[in-house]
């Protein structure tokens, strides 16, 4: 038996009951850490699912590019074929050079026919080269984005909060989606250069196919290999700091004296008592109704039960103290 302020006499919990006590917070702290690790994962794994989508688009893109080639290509040789001509590559050069005399044929002067044919020839060179200009462009885009993804790689690693580091993966995550939407455009524009170059280039764009698609190949590659390593370390990090996060031991503090709701009572005192016991207790929102009930007796406890019941709740106390906040409890006493 324990004497209160008043002179009245009340009995506080036995070690068992606060042992049970002890139990569920700690219970109830575990549950909401596997939570949070469980809604982190379901973050890394819904945009690795995003990845993987544009993935599977960017290789239906490329077998289409790759079958309107092929489609090109047969058609060339069909026409090259009506109009007698060879469909071997090996001949085209050669077939190119035929052209053109067929076109200066009718030039006289040879002066003027030199001219023309060195003008022809430097047309054919420009275009080879405006190519080749589009082609190192397209390497070097390839190599910032190949550089953006081992940037973006090395800062999500030197972040050590949990919440910043998946931020960073969320924002760097959304810059290679961009960069995956430029690498579609790049390639339509890569299949209409193709078209508009068809006659007599058909050995060039197979050159620029076999060196794009390994690039395409490497930085699709590379991506994979950040997200997998961005979602592990991730992952890694929060286990971690979950197991060595230091708790702040609670400060051990006497249960509240009951309160009966009698007018010789004081409910303020009783009020601040509980207050100051769940917050050094370090009690969770969720639990804290249920702390203030376990000190309370005779007619204000009935009114809690039926408070509990009138909420849905029935006889669950630990139901009704997840769903109302303490300050609205101790209204709802007061009044």
């Amino acid at each position: 038996m324990v004497d209160t302020r008043s002179g009245k006499s009340t009995s506080p919990y036995t070690q068992a009951q606060q042992e049970q006590m002890t139990a569920l917070v700690k219970e109830n702290r575990e549950r909401k850490e596997l939570l949070k690790q469980a809604n982190l994962k379901a973050i890394a794994e819904e945009q690795a699912a995003k990845m993987k989508k544009l993935e599977e688009e960017m290789e239906e893109k490329k077998k289409v590019v790759e079958e309107e080639a092929a489609t090109e290509a047969e058609e060339e040789r069909k026409l090259r074929e009506a109009k007698g001509e060879s469909s071997g590559t090996k001949n085209e050069d050669a077939q190119m050079e035929k052209k053109i005399s067929e076109a200066l044929a009718t030039i006289e002067d040879p002066l003027e026919r030199q001219e023309a044919e060195e003008e022809k020839k430097l047309e054919w060179k420009l275009r080879m080269k405006r190519e080749k200009k589009r082609r190192m462009e397209e390497v070097n885009r390839l190599t910032t984005e190949v550089e953006k993804v081992r940037v973006c790689r090395q800062e999500v690693q030197a972040q050590t909060d949990v919440s910043a580091k998946m931020d960073k993966m969320l924002g760097y995550l959304e810059v290679l989606s961009e960069a995956w939407q430029e690498e579609r455009q790049a390639n339509w524009d890569h299949d209409v250069a193709l078209s508009a170059m068809r006659s007599g280039f058909r050995d060039f764009a197979r050159d620029v196919v076999t060196h794009v698609g390994p690039e395409v190949k490497r930085l699709r590659e590379n991506v994979r290999k950040f997200c997998e390593g961005a979602i592990e370390s991730a992952k890694a990090i929060a286990i971690v700091e979950s197991e060595a996060k230091p708790h702040k031991d609670p400060i051990k503090l006497k249960f509240p004296d009951a309160y009966g709701g009698k007018k010789e009572e004081n409910f303020d005192n009783w009020e601040a008592s509980v207050n100051i016991y769940v917050y050094f207790q370090q009690i969770l929102t969720e639990e804290q109704v249920l702390i203030a009930f376990q000190a309370l007796k005779d007619e204000a406890a009935s009114f809690a039960r039926s408070l509990a019941r009138a909420a849905g709740c029935e006889n669950n106390l630990v139901a009704y103290s997840k769903i109302t906040p303490l300050p609205h409890f101790f209204k709802l006493l007061r009044e």
